[in-house]
């Protein structure tokens, strides 16, 4: 893993020691798990869902930018399968959701993600989610400055709606006050930003190295809480979130002789309320 700041680099090599001990524990687990998994798969549930799409972009008009590519007509497709596993009486769920498109011309747009992988259970009274999910804390605004937890895709479109998978852990809490929820993400992840040949950018180019203010850089743990509650025909939310911003500061700096804007990202404390009031087909 590597941690970045402005003028440095930090390198921190980890290489794990395997034991003989350890490496006769780690091949009964094996067998263990080896052994048990026919059961679990006979006993569970799979499905299979999913979506493909075929996209075409059309740019009538000349490039602003020589690095940008002259192209009229921009097509891509993209794939996101859904596979989900479910045993123990619907108590336990895998679900998996990748997602990878390719495009013929931006570079940057051609990606792939893991939107959701992660393992849910439901408890007495709670639920826990290990893994990458997407979280979405909004209502019916145009823009969610509430919702924090995932970061955003940009190179897939600029409405700022599509997210990338966030790894967490997840605890959720039903009770007769509201529903109480506590996330604990380890990483951080980089919005997607568009290159020099994307059409869709801005007069000067990304730098592909950010900067934080985190001296562990992605690897400086967030955490958020939320409670939300339903009042008649109102739902009101209240969260907070301390971490890493998922939207980072694009500063200029003159490098290789050019100018570039170089994503910065803060560390920030945001405390949102949100309410929506729904009525029939209104809200």
């Amino acid at each position: 893993m590597t941690s970045r700041r402005a003028g440095s680099n930090v390198c921190v090599d980890v290489r794990p020691i395997v034991t003989t001990k350890r490496a006769g524990r780690l091949v009964a687990a094996a067998v263990a798990a080896a052994a048990v998994l026919p059961s679990l798969v006979a006993a569970g549930e799979w499905r299979l869902s999913g979506s493909a799409q075929v996209e075409t972009r059309l740019f009538p008009t000349s490039p602003a930018f020589s690095e940008q590519e002259d192209a009229t007509v921009s097509p891509s497709v993209a794939v996101e399968p859904e596979v989900t596993y479910d045993w123990n009486g619907g108590a336990d769920r895998l679900t998996v959701i990748p997602f990878y498109r390719i495009d013929a011309h931006d570079e940057r747009r051609t990606h792939g993600d893991l939107r959701e992988a992660n393992w849910l259970h439901i408890g007495d009274g709670y639920d826990l989610v290990v893994g990458f999910d997407k979280v979405f804390w909004g209502v019916a605004e145009s823009r969610h400055l509430v919702d924090i937890i995932n970061q955003t895709d940009l190179v897939e479109d600029i409405d700022q709606e599509d997210k990338l998978g966030q790894p967490m852990v997840q605890v959720q809490v039903d009770t007769d006050y509201g529903v109480f929820r506590g996330f604990t993400m380890p990483v951080f992840r980089e919005r997607t930003l568009p290159g020099d040949d994307g059409r869709l950018r801005g007069s000067l180019p990304i730098a592909d190295d950010p900067v934080y203010q985190s001296d562990a850089g992605q690897y400086h743990p967030d955490f958020a809480v939320r409670w939300s509650k339903t009042f008649g025909d109102f739902d009101v939310g209240v969260s907070h979130f301390r971490g890493t911003s998922r939207e980072p500061r694009l500063l200029p700096a003159f490098r290789s002789g050019r100018t570039e804007l170089v994503p910065y990202y803060d560390l920030i404390d945001q405390t949102g309320i949100d309410v929506q009031y729904t009525t029939g087909a209104w809200l």
